[in-house]
């Protein structure tokens, strides 16, 4: 049997770097698990984050490389909701509901696709042009008052910042700029639109959202889940910076960096790599891993020689699909020997590996017999996690008005243009 392929290798004594330390006072020291077991698996409990959460939020789609031409797009799905980007003939990237104005039918079937002429429904053969307007629909000749200006896909903000596209289906949210900015503004130096994709694994994962957003944060599962991980990047390196509930605080996300141990240059098998940092690498980002949780969806990753973003596609209580993507520099994917895999298969080990612990823990969380635990001394940034959704669980929510507590209604309107 390969060990190393079933994740059960012995463990090694592996060095712990110098620098900052996971291990940081704060409440949680004396705190118990502030979400219940039913919060993982109740169906008015999902519905409701979904609401206050993933609809309401900028959300990191994909990239705008892409659909690099008129009518190619890809499709997301939130729960019960399809979401459809597609590039106009204008060049605009634009967002809509997958759904046909006519009957509610999803009109695109595939998760991907090119050079669409335009968006015909299924069903009864509305049609509409690739910038959402209704070109064609049968038999309404005679209807009164019927205008087809006036039933095109409906539409929400859509934005670019890195080479990717983000998205919000709230009108009265901040422009990405305002909400984002705190967190774009962490990452100025680097040219992330220069970074293109090589390579994507899809995963479908039994666990609540929340269960996989615990365990990102947090590595005082690595030593016994992932001993290749913790080889490379002991457990209890690095240091959090961004805290959503407590200083130093963040809007709305949380992380921070893990060191490399002895002289390892990237997380890959042999924890060396041929590869170039990303332009922008400084020499201390060169020894680190940066780890970000943008809420509610985003892991964002950053090594020194490749970005790794997971994103959480909620499908039910206990259904989350995640996709993970692994970008390089363009230039060094153009080289003959260019190669993902040293980076892809340490990851897909990983993932699995958490994904394996985390359908686990879902399980257990429907037992009568947990009823919440302490937090470690390596578990403060879950605390905070659990903290904010606990926070904004309890804020007053108006469905109808869709308003958002805490903020001033916006301005109704497009964001920025997605390139």
């Amino acid at each position: 049997m390969n060990l190393r392929s079933t994740g059960f290798r012995a463990m090694e004594k592996t060095e712990v770097p110098k620098g900052g330390t996971h291990v940081e006072p704060g409440d949680h020291l004396s705190a118990s698990t502030l979400l219940t077991g039913r919060s993982f698996w109740d169906e008015t409990i999902f519905h409701e984050e979904l609401e206050r959460f993933y609809f309401r939020s900028w959300l990191n789609v994909g990239r705008s490389d892409q659909i690099p031409n008129p009518g190619d797009f890809f499709v997301r799905e939130i729960g019960n909701e399809s979401l459809l980007f597609i590039r106009g003939d204008d060049q605009n990237v634009r967002g809509f509901y997958n759904v046909c104005r006519h009957r509610g039918t999803r009109i695109v079937g595939l998760a991907d696709g090119e050079k669409l002429g335009s968006l015909v429904c299924p069903y009864h053969a509305w049609t509409y042009s690739v910038e959402g307007k209704l070109i064609g629909a049968p038999h309404t000749e005679p209807l009164v008052d019927f205008r087809k200006e006036d039933y095109g896909l409906r539409s929400f903000r859509t934005g670019t910042w890195g080479g990717f596209v983000w998205a919000n289906l709230d009108d009265r949210a901040p422009e990405l700029p305002e909400e984002m900015g705190e967190f774009f503004s962490r990452f100025r130096r680097f040219a992330f639109e220069d970074l293109r994709l090589g390579a994507r694994k899809t995963y479908e994962v039994e666990a609540n959202w929340k269960i996989l957003g615990e365990n990102y944060s947090e590595c005082y599962h690595c030593a016994p889940i992932h001993p290749e991980f913790n080889r490379i990047t002991h457990y209890a390196s690095g240091a959090y910076t961004a805290y959503l509930t407590r200083e130093p605080r963040a809007p709305n996300f949380n992380g921070g960096f893990m060191e490399f141990s002895k002289d390892y240059t990237s997380m890959v098998w042999s924890g060396y790599t041929k590869r170039p940092p990303l332009r922008g690498m400084t020499e201390e980002d060169r020894r680190r891993v940066d780890y970000y949780f943008v809420f509610p969806h985003m892991f964002f990753s950053l090594h020194p020689d490749y970005l790794m973003v997971h994103r959480l596609w909620p499908r039910s209580p206990t259904h989350t699909t995640i996709e993970c993507d692994w970008y390089f520099d363009s230039d060094v994917m153009k080289r003959a020997d260019f190669d993902p895999s040293d980076a892809v298969d340490i990851w897909d080990l990983i993932n699995r590996q958490d994904w394996s612990v985390c359908e686990r823990t879902q399980k257990g969380t429907h037992s009568r017999a947990w009823k919440g635990g302490r937090f470690s001394a390596q578990e403060s940034q879950v605390h905070d996690f659990e903290k904010y959704v606990s926070k904004r669980m309890k804020e007053p929510l108006d469905p109808k008005e869709g308003h958002r507590p805490g903020r001033k209604p916006r301005r109704r309107g497009r964001g920025p243009r997605a390139a």
